[in-house]
């Protein structure tokens, strides 16, 4: 969930991220200050959170840092950030969800919500247990999201097992590759939360056929472009399939995400086990299908990026270090400004420390021409 607002000692309103004063005079300074200032304890600040957590009476203590040019204000504990998950949730979610674990329980499986691993690295909408040891998560997506932080969740679940089901209803989310989404038509809360009713999957399954190269092979073949091989080619078509009988056949093992080759071009979708193994019985002498891997563009970040994340903050070096100066409440714009400007320090450079910015930055550094810099200032 977004973090728009946070709250500073010393003002009665809200301060807002997304304005380049923060809605405060004199706020570009202040937001400049505590950008630079990383070494000073992060609840001696006196910026906490002022939306979910101070919704539910809890004072949670952040900072903030920029990321890909937008500012981002981070909790120092992950049940903080908790509360946003479950906090930013609509009913549309929560019913998905709801609905999985009734699909799964009807064809006698067990499942969970918001299940975590003990990393945290791992943290599924719905964990199912299947057939066979059948790990299922279940992943309902209905609001914009990174393509980076998909990836790395999908990534994490595959390292311990788990096969990730990745729902969605936006048609824009279900046209990016990052993983195979099951894409479902924008329905209304009360059909999504009836028993049964008709909600099928749109887009993200496939059936596989296989075609013998052969005289009857209508064209030349696809690989060598000219006469025929003798093998045998895939080719996919769409198919639909209903969204609770998909969730308790891909618990029973009946589908399987698969990465296909079609002609030169591979991509991964949903299919019956029984058409990957045909497929991978008729490719065996072939090298395994592989998606390439496309290129990370730096994008700015987005209003449906998560700007409020768990960040671990820094060990501070000056338990002492002097408070950042706050900038007097806003003013009627008839009268004057009385706050001194902010005075900049030199930095200074410790060896193995970062010495980037106004303050130095502390964390620990290698040696660059231009100095002791940290992973996140080096040239």
């Amino acid at each position: 969930m977004p973090n728009r607002y946070v709250r500073l000692a010393g003002f009665d309103q809200r301060l807002d991220l997304t304005k380049p004063d923060l809605g405060v005079a004199g706020g570009a300074a202040l937001l400049e200050q505590l950008l630079r200032d990383r070494r000073l304890p992060v609840p001696l600040r006196g910026l906490t959170c002022a939306e979910v957590c101070e919704w539910r009476g809890f004072v949670e203590p952040m900072s903030v840092y920029r990321r890909l040019g937008k500012v981002v204000a981070a909790h120092m504990r992950s049940d903080a950030e908790n509360r946003h998950y479950g906090g930013g949730e609509s009913d549309e979610h929560k019913a998905y969800k709801d609905r999985a674990v009734r699909a799964a329980e009807d064809g006698g499986h067990t499942a969970i919500q918001e299940h975590s691993s003990k990393d945290r690295a791992i943290r599924s909408d719905v964990l199912i247990r299947g057939a066979d040891g059948v790990l299922l998560g279940f992943e309902s997506q209905l609001s914009p999201r990174n393509p980076r932080e998909i990836h790395a969740r999908d990534v994490a679940a595959r390292r311990v097992g788990v096969l990730d089901a990745w729902q969605t209803d936006s048609q824009d989310m279900a046209r990016d590759t990052t993983v195979p989404w099951l894409r479902t038509d924008r329905v209304p809360l009360e059909l999504i939360m009836k028993r049964d009713s008709p909600i099928p999957f749109r887009g993200g399954i496939r059936r596989i056929e296989l075609a013998k190269c052969d005289e009857r092979f209508p064209g030349p073949c696809p690989k060598q472009r000219t006469g025929k091989c003798g093998g045998w080619h895939p080719t996919t078509r769409p198919a639909e399939r209903p969204f609770d009988e998909f969730i308790r056949d891909a618990a029973s093992g009946l589908y399987v995400r698969a990465i296909v080759k079609v002609k030169r071009t591979a991509f991964e979708f949903w299919t019956p086990t029984a058409d990957h193994t045909a497929y991978l019985d008729a490719t065996s002498s072939e090298p395994p299908a592989v998606i390439p891997k496309q290129q990370q563009v730096r994008r700015p970040m987005e209003d449906g990026d998560p700007t409020c994340r768990v960040r671990p903050p820094a060990p501070p070096e000056h338990e002492t270090a002097p408070l950042p100066y706050i900038p007097a409440p806003r003013l009627p714009e008839s009268l004057p400004s009385t706050a001194p400007a902010v005075t900049a320090a030199m930095p200074i450079a410790y060896r193995g420390k970062c010495g980037a910015g106004v303050q130095a930055c502390g964390a620990p550094a290698r040696f660059y021409p231009a100095g002791w810099l940290c992973d996140g200032h080096r040239p």
